[in-house]
């Protein structure tokens, strides 16, 4: 093998590497060996048939599986040598080969950048400090109150307005023909909730009980049921009752349905969960506050991972703009564009000091830590645990996914061990104020751009996103 540099320039690298037709040869014939050793011939034993026969039956097709390991082999065994670190897989180009004569190809890739030592020493970060008073755990309770009402049974006569709920037989026919899931009897369904499809529950409002009513919707073109997708679907739906939703009192009986002794330990749970929330927001304005100092490290930044990440959150905010999502407009094309450019900037920036950093204090992963990964992970597809947890199972290379941002999580935390902490008492609304949502590399994420809500195929409900509870809801 052969290589000589064809340029250098900043953090690219590129090589013509060229590998001798002798050896190209080699590994043909013993390719061509090994098949002969398997396949029939006629009027040949297997593992006696000539090599000029294999070549004419089999050569093409092995020439292409040696090609690939002879640019993989030369290409490994060369940046082993020279100590190379590419950021991404190298680029190959093959420029030339036929049989009986060299194979030459380039590769072309881009090397880590050199990286500053941070005096984490130095670094002083100002810490939110906030006491609950007695008057939040009394708001929080009185919240949870109100997101866990009562339901009343409805005077007689009532007429069913939004916010209701009512329970409800109902069966629905596409051309007359019931469907899959578009039945069910004794259903509590909450007007204005948007459990079901667009146009359902408000064609309910005004209801009384012991009412009939048909109800026609059109279910969206993207509905999962390929059978009803699109379609116009009537629905025979028979109102049994109403009830009126009442804020709950909380007293002995409703904190021991939701499995406290008392009030008092009711009331300390709820302390301790909001503590935690709190800390999650202190946490998450020191994160801000290290990624903002951290940013202003000079480093020379590998443009191919920048257009790899600029291109995952680009596809990310076109897929959450097809899902109508309407906050990014207002602006051009070009000023998006621009404005997510130096977002992937900033994460590929954080995430190579983070990565960094995680190296330099041999930082490891245990297996626990990638468990309570995936649990997490699969916690946020509820109904649909276990296929994500077979999914990582099946994929363990995809493992990957989940390291990098516990090491750099892991990797904060070193760097907030060693910084220095100036506290500052603020309000509630201070506190909050810094609640942004951020990644593990500190930048902002588009809303909706993440995540679809999920559907069900087997029923004409919409599926509702499960927001996070505080503690006794």
């Amino acid at each position: 093998m052969q290589a000589t540099q064809i340029s250098s320039e900043g953090l690219k690298r590129e090589f013509k590497i060229v590998v001798d037709s002798a050896s190209i040869q080699s590994q043909m014939e013993t390719e061509l060996k090994t098949a002969g050793e398997q396949v029939k011939i006629p009027g040949f034993r297997p593992g006696f048939i000539p090599m000029k026969i294999l070549k004419q039956r089999y050569g093409k097709s092995v020439q292409g599986d040696v090609l690939k390991q002879a640019i993989n082999q030369a290409t490994n065994d060369f940046i082993a040598e020279k100590s190379f670190r590419p950021t991404l897989t190298p680029q190959v180009n093959i420029e030339s080969y036929e049989e009986g004569k060299d194979l030459v190809f380039s590769i072309a890739f881009e090397v880590f950048p050199e990286m500053p030592e941070v005096d984490f020493k130095k670094i002083t970060l100002h810490r939110k400090v906030y006491e609950i008073s007695e008057e939040d755990v009394d708001t929080t309770v009185a919240t949870i109150a109100e997101r866990n009402p009562k339901l009343v049974r409805a005077p007689e006569g009532t007429i069913a307005a939004l916010g209701n709920v009512l329970t409800i037989d109902f069966k629905g026919t596409v051309n007359g023909i019931a469907f899959n899931g578009g039945t069910a009897s004794g259903f509590k369904l909450e007007l204005g909730s948007g459990q079901f499809i667009a146009g359902f529950e408000e064609q309910l409002v005004g209801a009384k009980e012991g009412d009939e009513r048909k109800v026609t919707v059109t279910f969206p073109k993207d509905y999962p049921g390929a059978d009803i997708a699109g379609k116009e679907a009537d629905f025979a739906v028979t109102i049994h009752e109403i009830h009126i939703k009442e804020v709950a009192d909380i007293n002995d009986e409703f904190v021991k349905a939701k499995g406290f002794s008392d009030i008092k330990a009711f009331r300390d749970t709820v302390r301790a969960q909001m503590s935690k929330e709190y800390d999650t927001l202190v946490r998450n304005s020191l994160k801000k506050e290290l990624f903002d100092i951290l940013e202003k490290e000079k480093i020379e930044l590998p443009q191919a991972m920048v257009d790899m990440e600029f291109n995952s959150i680009w596809q990310r905010l076109l897929e959450a703009k097809k899902q109508g999502d309407d906050s990014f407009e207002g602006k051009t094309e070009d000023e998006l564009k621009a404005e997510y450019m130096e977002i992937a900037r900033r994460r590929v920036k954080l995430g190579l000091l983070l990565a960094d950093i995680g190296s330099r204090q041999k930082i490891q992963i245990s297996r626990e830590e990638l468990t309570r990964a995936i649990m997490e992970q699969a916690s946020q597809y509820p109904g649909q645990e276990n296929k994500v947890m077979d999914f990582y199972r099946k994929n363990p290379e995809r493992m990957e996914d989940l390291r990098g941002p516990i090491l750099e999580e892991k990797a904060v935390d070193f760097i907030l061990n060693e910084s220095i902490f100036v506290e500052r008492k603020v309000s509630l609304e201070e506190l909050a104020s810094g609640d942004e949502e951020e990644d593990n590399s500190g930048e902002i994420k588009p809303a909706n751009a993440e995540k679809k809500e999920s559907k069900k195929e087997e029923s004409p409900k919409k599926t509702a996103g499960k927001k996070k509870k505080t503690s006794g809801e």
